[in-house]
Formats: C-alpha cells, sequence, structure tokens
C-alpha cells in the first residue's frame, strides 16, 4: 500500500459503494417494490417508484457528513475495519 493520499475519486467509488451497499438503503427499496405492489400497481412501476426511493436512500446516506468522514477515515487506514467499542467495565 502506497503511503499516497487517496484521490477524489477513490474516495468518491468508496462512497458510493457504502451508500449503495447500505442494509437500510437496500430495505428501503425492497419495502418499496412490495408495497407499491401490493397496492395493485403494474411491476414495471412498483419498479421506478423502488428505484427512485431507493436513490434517494443512497443521495442521503452519501452527503451524510458522518458517514462520509467514516468511510474516508477507513479508507485512510487501509480498508482496515473500524475498532470495536468495548463497553465499559463494570463497577464495584
Amino acid at each position: 500500500m502506497s503511503d499516497r493520499p487517496p484521490t477524489r475519486e477513490e474516495v468518491a467509488v468508496s462512497l458510493a459503494v457504502n451508500a449503495a451497499s447500505k442494509p437500510f438503503n437496500i430495505a428501503v427499496a425492497v419495502v418499496a417494490f412490495v408495497a407499491v405492489l401490493l397496492l395493485g400497481a403494474p411491476a414495471v412501476v412498483a419498479l421506478l417508484v423502488a428505484l427512485v426511493l431507493y436513490t434517494a436512500a443512497v443521495g442521503r446516506t452519501m452527503f451524510d457528513g458522518d458517514e462520509a468522514e467514516r468511510v474516508t477515515r477507513k479508507h485512510d487506514d487501509g480498508g482496515a475495519s473500524e475498532p470495536e467499542q468495548q463497553p465499559d467495565p463494570p463497577t464495584t
């Protein structure tokens, strides 16, 4: 791994992949698709509604400052996962 800072394109790709793969965003698309189908709309309409809502959810995640900071920090660390926070030890 080189010591050079990531380019804007590398960070943008990391942000986009992170946002597109968030479980919440995927759930939004699936729930929207099923809900529109249950309302009796054709599958094409349900797919379009789900795609629009998924795109909005991905955009919300991609432009969230805290999320961008976390992804950038993870990218700067060479892809290492975030350290898990240890619970406070019990006091006696």
